[in-house]
C-alpha cells in the first residue's frame, strides 16, 4: 500500500510530541521506504515513530532524503543512525559540517544538486537556490493515485519546487502536495491549486494553511504527526 505518514510536525495528534519541523515517512507504490527528512532531533523522530508503532520501519528504509540544510529538517539523523546504521542520506549543496556530521554518526552522506531517479517510485527535483542562498530539493513518490510531492521549507517557492519535482518525474500534475510553504504569497498556493488535486500544508506554512482551507476547501487536507495518508 502506497502511503504517507508524518513523523514530526509543528502540531500532532494526541499521545505525540509536537516540535518546529518535519519528518515524512513515505512508502512508494513500487515498495519503496523513503524518510523525507528527520524533524529538530532524534527524541521526537524515534518517541513519535516508536508511539506510532513505525520503529520497526525506521531499521528498514531504502534511503533518506533531506530537502534542505536547516537543523528542524536534519537534526533527528541521530535516531536513523541508530535504526539504520550505515543509511544513505541524499542532501542538496549542504554545509560541510552538515556531511561531517552525517559520516560520524555512522551515515553515508551523498550531496548532489541534481535531480532524478533516488529509489523505485521515487524522484527528487534538482536542488532549487533561494534567494537567501539556500539550496532546496522535492521529492516525488509515485502512489496508487498518481504522483506525490514532498515539501521541506519551500524556501525557492512551493510552486517552484513543485514544478520541478513534476517535470523530473515525468508528470504533468500532482495527486497531493504535501509540507511546509514558508508562509507564500497566495498565489503561490493559487498555483499549487491549478497542478494538485490536494494540498496538505504543515510545519511552517502559516497563513498559507488557512487561505488553502478558506480558498480550495476541496482541495485542503488537514494533517499533522500521526496523520496517515494512502496515495
Amino acid at each position: 500500500m502506497a502511503r504517507l505518514i508524518v513523523l514530526v510536525d509543528n502540531e500532532a495528534l494526541p499521545g505525540l510530541t509536537p516540535a518546529w519541523g518535519l519528518s515524512i515517512l513515505a512508502e512508494t507504490r513500487e515498495g519503496s521506504l523513503i524518510l523525507f527528512d528527520t524533524g529538530p532531533d532524534a527524541e521526537t523522530l524515534c518517541g513519535n515513530a516508536e508511539r506510532l508503532g513505525l520503529a520497526r520501519l525506521l531499521g528498514e528504509l531504502d534511503l533518506v532524503v533531506i530537502s534542505h540544510p536547516h537543523s528542524d529538517h536534519y537534526g533527528g539523523l541521530a535516531c536513523i543512525a541508530h535504526h539504520r546504521p550505515g543509511a544513505r542520506i541524499l542532501l542538496p549543496p549542504s554545509p560541510s559540517h552538515l556531511v561531517s556530521w552525517a559520516r560520524r554518526l555512522g551515515l553515508a552522506p551523498v550531496t548532489q544538486a541534481r535531480g532524478g531517479p533516488v529509489a523505485p517510485g521515487a524522484t527528487a527535483s534538482p536542488a532549487l537556490t533561494a534567494a537567501i542562498g539556500l539550496a532546496e530539493r522535492a521529492l516525488a513518490v509515485t502512489g496508487d493515485h498518481g504522483t506525490t510531492i514532498l515539501l521541506g521549507c519551500s524556501h525557492p517557492g512551493g510552486d517552484k519546487l513543485t514544478q520541478a519535482a513534476l517535470r523530473e518525474a515525468h508528470a504533468e500534475r500532482a495527486h497531493l502536495v504535501i509540507g511546509g510553504l514558508h508562509n507564500p504569497p497566495p498565489s503561490v498556493v493559487d498555483n499549487l491549486a491549478a497542478i494538485a488535486d490536494h494540498i496538505a500544508p504543515i510545519h511552517c506554512s502559516g497563513e498559507a494553511k488557512q487561505y488553502t482551507k478558506t480558498r480550495y476547501p476541496h482541495k485542503y487536507i488537514e494533517a499533522k504527526a500521526g496523520t496517515q495518508l494512502q496515495i
